[in-house]
């Protein structure tokens, strides 16, 4: 069992569960031991789990959660075979591992905007997808899809715009190797270190736009422990309520999980990461489902997917509904 901590000003989430404090309180004789795959290594942009965990939310559930960072492995395969009960995957490898048949869905978007981002040197006037002909565009892995989305979106010629397997110290961008290197916005403050003044291009800000960091679990974990499932979402969403109204509180939690982590990228971090979880429409964690579909039309047209995934089939709001 986790020991709850209290740090600076109480949230108004958590002033009311401290208001039946004077309650008798039913504890659970046995709290249920939950293993969450993270995404990444431990950062700010988990800090709504963080936030649930350090304050006990999920220990009011009954639940005795541990997140473990990533190990650079199949995260849906992971989870499909136990080593999880939940992980946190992107949009474009749920739909992939559904594709190959991992009975594997979301249950909450911890972000609704897409983080996904393409930094440029302020003096290169790179500000719209336009810019981009004739430019050198590092990107890694999923980069390249919204980039490749983005591009044909806004008419211009793919065979005209350079795409190029990029590094992860931005020194490349630096010295003039590329012209734009992707990475996530919560970078800004490491391409600042080596660049400078930078422009960044939004994706989403041109029509293209799916969710980042998808709590996820298994269809037979829903079919099987409803129960469990909705404990889960119901604290980590009451976790990210708080999280985003405390921002800087919420940052430094991470260090509780890697004391070696940096106190001010970590407020950097979630300062430019909380418009894209609490976007001001619906509620944090909402998703739907014409999100899904455009993104595996835009996988599909790429040739990253096959064949079509159902939506359906990939995410549920079930629990989301139940604990608001």
């Amino acid at each position: 069992m986790k020991k709850k901590i209290f740090v600076g000003l109480i949230p108004i989430g958590l002033m009311l569960v401290l208001s039946f404090s004077g309650c008798v309180e039913e504890k659970p004789e046995k709290y249920q031991e939950i293993n969450v795959g993270l995404s990444w290594i431990h950062e700010a942009q988990f800090a709504g789990l963080y936030w649930a965990d350090q304050y006990g939310f999920y220990e009011d559930e009954g639940l005795d959660v541990t997140f473990i960072p990533y190990q650079y492995e199949d995260l849906a395969q992971e989870l499909v075979d136990g080593t999880y009960d939940f992980v946190i995957l992107q949009t474009d490898t749920l739909l992939l591992a559904r594709e190959t048949g991992l009975p594997v869905k979301a249950l909450f978007a911890d972000y609704r905007l897409m983080p996904t981002v393409y930094f440029s040197k302020k003096e290169q006037n790179i500000t719209k997808p336009e810019d981009l002909l004739n430019k050198t565009v590092g990107v890694a892995y999923s980069e390249r899809y919204p980039l490749v989305a983005m591009l044909n979106k806004m008419g211009v010629n793919l065979s005209l715009v350079s795409i190029v397997e990029r590094e992860y110290d931005y020194e490349w961008l630096a010295n003039d190797t590329y012209d734009v290197e992707a990475g996530w916005v919560t970078d800004g403050d490491t391409v600042q270190a080596v660049v400078g003044d930078y422009n960044v291009l939004h994706p989403y800000e041109y029509g293209v736009n799916w969710y980042a960091d998808l709590i996820c679990t298994t269809d037979d974990m829903i079919d099987s422990n409803p129960e469990l499932v909705e404990k889960f979402v119901r604290a980590t969403s009451l976790g990210w309520q708080n999280a985003i109204e405390n921002v800087e509180q919420a940052a430094l939690l991470t260090q509780n999980y890697d004391p070696t982590t940096d106190a001010d990228h970590l407020t950097f971090v979630l300062e430019v990461s909380s418009p894209l979880i609490h976007t001001g429409k619906d509620h944090i964690g909402w998703m739907e489902k014409t999100v899904f579909e455009e993104t595996t039309q835009i996988l599909l047209d790429q040739g990253i997917l096959m064949q079509t995934v159902n939506a359906d089939d990939v995410f549920t709001m079930e629990f989301l509904e139940k604990v608001l």
